[in-house]
């Protein structure tokens, strides 16, 4: 590269986990970027409060065409290599104990009928690595997925409650720890202006550029720049709207608890289980780094199909927020006992909360809602303005690597 060319600039708007990955990508690649994040730091909402699963497809078996699993199992098996793009990473220090999946009575779905949907997962994986020549987390070789005995049932959850138990290779990572590194990344990158607490209010088209509109301590300001791209979460398709840019279908914006408890765990003490086919929940065992624990029915608080997410997580106070964690935990509980015998603090939880946003205005207790589809997503260019729906966190550095493709028109694995 010649260092004395002049540097490309390009506006990222939201310093979530793809607008940081995006960033340093591009940075990398020799891009003047100034990024923007609403907030008072960058990666700590939906990249830092949920639970780091890293998918491979299992929880998408309603999707039938199996799309979502595919966009799953290929985000991550380059999930950990193209985090090492950017930051020193350890797989085995972060990582979750390995998923259970217990399908609940009253499941939208059979556990023959996940069965045959794992089956067709673990194929694909096999069929994806061989193609990619990558190992998922860059530790493991294969998918393996099996279905646990009747008498078997009971060492994980209550058999009053679950029809199935299926043991997995699927893990989580610790999203924490990973925000940490990013964040020191993009703040020591030297081709990289981080701008918080800067809320963007409109992008105008301005023939030579594109004018970014934007408040900064509630000072109005604008910049104009060759290139921009819209990476943000809750504001995304209210900035786009700006742009005449409206989404490709229906969608909503949810509100869900996903509570930390920071105690630390051996690998008994409980298991990592995810509670299928609908609206039910999940815990997973970080060892030393503590628990994640959710139950949809109680934890998801918010609705709304608005072009902007409501600002949620000013609306909680203190106690509604132990409130939730507390009715969530006794729900749970009830299918997952060994929720009873871990002792911890109130100093010890941290009830969080984050957005989702997704296509599709149905909730998940419908088996034709689109929430049970996640493939849809990607970068959609209108000129030199982009805009970006991540969909989930698995799929995040492949993306960031991708959209740097397409911006700088060199690929790069």
């Amino acid at each position: 590269m010649n260092n004395n060319a002049p540097k490309k600039r390009i506006a990222i708007l939201g310093a979530g986990g793809l607008g940081v990955c995006t960033a340093l990508e591009l940075a990398n690649r020799g891009y003047q970027v100034d990024l923007y994040e609403e907030h008072s730091a960058p990666v700590k909402k939906a990249s830092y409060v949920q639970e780091g699963k890293i998918h491979l497809g299992l929880i998408y078996a309603l999707d039938k065409e199996l799309h979502t699993a595919k966009e799953m199992i290929n985000g991550a098996l380059h999930f950990i290599t193209y985090l090492k793009r950017w930051i020193e990473i350890n797989p085995e220090e972060i990582i979750s104990t390995p998923f259970y999946y217990g399908v609940h009575k009253g499941s939208l779905m059979s556990p023959e009928e996940v069965a045959v949907h794992y089956k067709r997962c673990s194929n694909y994986f096999k069929e994806a690595r061989d193609h990619f020549k990558k190992d998922y987390l860059d530790l493991f070789e294969s998918l393996e997925i099996s279905r646990l005995s009747d008498s078997e049932i009971e060492s994980v959850a209550n058999p009053e409650y679950m029809e199935a138990i299926f043991k997995t290779t699927e893990y989580a990572v610790e999203p924490r720890i990973i925000s940490e590194k990013l964040t020191e990344a993009v703040l020591a990158h030297p081709q990289i202006n981080l701008f918080l607490n800067t809320m963007i209010t409109a992008v105008s088209d301005q023939g030579n550029g594109l004018k970014v509109h934007f408040t900064h301590d509630q000072n109005p300001a604008a910049e104009v720049y060759p290139e921009v791209i819209n990476a943000t979460w809750n504001g995304l398709l209210a900035i786009d709207k700006t742009m005449g840019i409206e989404p490709p279908q229906k969608w909503s914006h949810r509100y869900k608890f996903g509570n930390k408890v920071f105690i630390p765990l051996k690998n008994e003490d409980l298991p990592s289980l995810t509670i299928v086919q609908g609206p039910f929940g999940d815990t997973v065992n970080f060892r030393d780094r503590g628990m994640f624990m959710s139950w949809y029915p109680i934890g998801r608080t918010g609705w709304s199909e608005d072009y902007r997410a409501p600002e949620w997580d000013n609306q909680y106070s203190t106690a509604e927020r132990m409130d939730v964690f507390e009715k969530s935990l006794e729900e749970i509980a009830l299918r997952i006992p060994s929720l009873r015998n871990l002792k911890f603090k109130r100093e010890d939880i941290s009830p969080v909360g984050g957005v989702i946003y997704a296509h599709g205005n149905q909730d998940v207790d419908l088996a034709d809602s689109r929430l049970h589809t996640r493939f849809e997503v990607g970068m959609r260019s209108f000129g030199n303005y982009h805009t970006v729906n991540t969909g989930k966190y698995t799929i995040i550095p492949l993306l960031a690597v991708s959209i740097a493709n397409q911006i700088s028109g060199k690929t790069l694995f």
